[in-house]
């Protein structure tokens, strides 16, 4: 039995410890993309619109990444948020944006937000929801859930319209 650490399965070389990798942010692509996301904050600050006319392929999805990088590693100004739309053909605009994006995780509602408001009664009723009230084969469901189900559809105060169909 060998108890040599240094031995290898199969006679070969030990393995050396391999050396540690750069980190993606010093690398010279990061440094560089930092770097361009950082002039196209302060052009867009000073100048509002920025306008890329006539690009190829290759620039515009630099510039996108370039976007994206800026957007992931929070160089955006406090309070606004870059916009990119195109801009004669294939070129783009470039711009901030007050506010986060309407899509943005802190525009989405929280859990356990505000609760949906819920009549306390069945009162002022539209006749199609009289109707599908009295109506036990329609709606199925435990009688607990069933009266919250009624009470959730609008009553008679201008709203929404509904139809029962058979």
């Amino acid at each position: 039995m060998i108890d040599d650490d240094s031995a290898v399965a199969g006679g070969g070389e030990p393995a050396t410890s391999a050396s540690p990798r750069t980190p993606y942010s010093e690398r010279p692509v990061a440094r560089d993309r930092r770097a361009k996301a950082h002039k196209l904050i302060e052009r867009l600050v000073a100048e509002v619109r920025v306008r890329i006319t006539g690009p190829d392929d290759d620039e515009v999805a630099e510039w996108r990444r370039v976007v994206n990088y800026a957007k992931r590693h929070g160089l955006e100004p406090a309070g606004k948020r870059i916009e990119k739309v195109p801009y004669g053909g294939p070129g783009l605009e470039l711009f901030l944006a007050d506010g986060p994006h309407p899509n943005a995780r802190s525009q989405r509602p929280k859990e356990g937000g505000d609760p949906v408001p819920v009549p306390s009664r069945l009162g002022n009723l539209r006749p199609i929801v009289t109707a599908l009230k009295d109506d036990e084969s329609r709606l199925v469901m435990p009688s607990a859930l069933r009266r919250r189900s009624l009470l959730k559809f609008p009553h008679d105060h201008g709203q929404r319209m509904f139809t029962l169909r058979g």
